[in-house]
């Protein structure tokens, strides 16, 4: 089997609800789908999820060129596209950093192979570990009055953790924010809270000194990506579990935070360490050190949630915590998908989310098939499809 044409195709889906972060208000998300085909007449589909320059380094423009430019050319045509190991070494060594453009290629070659074989993705990963995943919901900030409401709603919809976007007010004001999400939900409910290094070290200090008295579960990265000394210090003063993320992005940097001592756990995202193949890898490092680990997304759709689900189904280290509930349900604002069905999503039919789970699909590869009327419907404006290859 040998890789003949790849289609990349930008496209933008706007949020029903923006959200808030220590970035900015986030209103829309940026994407790119990417279809790889082969002369055996089986595709291999993918999204990178939302695109952010504040976070992952990376642009909607960014991540077309080096696929248009570098990694199809270069690399992908005339492949064997089971050959995940040596395309993924290659893309790593052509292009530093740049890992939500390398993971978007390694999740299609996944899906790819899945359809190829006839299975789910999640038997190819190691089998099924996590049949049902449960999930902490994210929240976007707020008044402490719409916190609080809004956490009402997401522990009836059977949510058991919380997560809060902080860092975007003052120190005091974020500290407010997490008195009224503790009084709304009660004391059975994990809250979590996240400042995306919107903080300096001494407002990280000073704000997770006093949020300890509301049992806050996991702070994740509190201070800015770079200052992992930072983070040590800050899990020396204070009894808040410290989760780094932005600062754990490459395999070395997992090396770097486990010898300073500088975490409680790591937060994932696929995207961040560059596709499936690399975020095992990234795990297994986690499990060495015997260190928990919570996983999210970039915000997407269901079919980049779907890749996630087939991940989060056979890492039976993952099932040691709650995952990040984000994809879908933040870019749509809704609490599950079979309440409210998705007509108009990148998926025919979205992956479930119910009860606060996330349920792996069972079809072959990503488990889901391509919505083509709604890439063509969520085109962005002002830019073209590229397609690379016969």
């Amino acid at each position: 089997m040998k890789i003949t044409r790849v289609e990349i195709i930008p496209v933008s889906i706007p949020f029903a609800k923006p959200m808030v972060m220590s970035g900015g208000p986030v209103k829309c998300a940026d994407a790119v789908v990417l279809k790889i085909h082969t002369d055996e007449g089986i595709t291999g589909v993918a999204e990178t999820g939302d695109t952010s320059l504040w976070y992952m380094g990376e642009s909607q423009d960014s991540i077309m060129s080096n696929l248009i430019n570098v990694f199809v050319p270069q690399i992908l045509i005339g492949e064997d596209p089971f050959n995940i190991e040596k395309i993924v070494a290659r893309m790593d060594k052509v292009a530093r950093a740049n890992n939500q453009s390398k993971a978007v290629v390694d999740y299609a070659l996944h899906d790819l192979m899945g359809r190829a074989l006839g299975v789910p993705l999640y038997k190819l990963l190691g089998g099924l570990s996590n049949p049902k995943i449960p999930l902490a919901f994210v929240m976007s900030s707020g008044t402490p009055e719409q916190v609080g409401a809004e956490a009402k709603k997401l522990v009836k919809a059977g949510f058991k953790g919380l997560k809060l976007k902080v860092g975007a007010h003052t120190p005091d004001e974020d500290i407010e924010l997490v008195g009224a999400l503790r009084a709304a939900v009660g004391s059975k409910i994990k809250i979590m809270i996240d400042a995306n290094g919107g903080w300096v070290y001494h407002q990280a200090l000073y704000v997770l000194q006093r949020v300890a008295r509301y049992d806050v579960y996991v702070a994740e990265q509190p201070v800015p990506w770079w200052d992992i000394d930072g983070l040590a210090r800050l899990r020396r003063k204070v009894d808040v579990p410290i989760f780094p993320d932005e600062s754990a992005r490459e395999l070395n940097d997992l090396i770097k935070i486990i010898e300073k001592e500088a975490a409680d756990g790591l937060f994932l995202k696929i995207p961040k360490a560059g596709g499936i193949l690399k975020a095992q890898k990234w795990v297994a490092i986690a499990q060495a050190a015997n260190l928990p680990v919570m996983c999210g997304c970039m915000i997407d759709s269901g079919l980049g949630a779907a890749c996630t689900a087939q991940f989060l189904a056979a890492t039976e280290w993952i099932g040691k915590i709650e995952q990040e509930a984000i994809g879908p349900l933040n870019l749509y604002n809704i609490p599950d998908t079979v309440s409210t069905p998705l007509k108009n999503d990148l998926a025919v039919k979205v992956p479930r989310y119910e009860g606060g789970f996330l349920y792996p699909p069972d079809g072959p590869g990503i488990g889901v098939e391509l919505n083509e009327a709604a890439v063509k419907k969520l085109a962005t404006p002002g830019k073209k499809p590229v397609i690379i290859g016969k």
